[in-house]
């Protein structure tokens, strides 16, 4: 289960040597997500090119997503 909560970093009082590190990790953790998701769409477009049978939305869903 996933909880998230939304508040400034102001707000929970980092210390201000932790806000680089956290900065460089969430542009790090930006970066990947949006270049896994890149490759998958590039996946699902070659296989669909290559296979007009291929079952798109047994890949597409909460589920698989969450694995990646």
């Amino acid at each position: 289960k996933m909880i998230v909560v939304k508040i400034s970093i102001t707000g929970i009082r980092w210390k201000l040597q932790y806000f680089l590190p956290l900065k460089t990790l969430v542009s790090t953790v930006h970066i990947l997500v949006t270049h896994t998701f890149a490759f998958l769409k590039y996946i699902f477009i070659q296989e669909l090119e290559n296979n007009l049978a291929f079952a798109l939305e047994d890949s597409v869903n909460v589920g698989f997503y969450s694995e990646v």
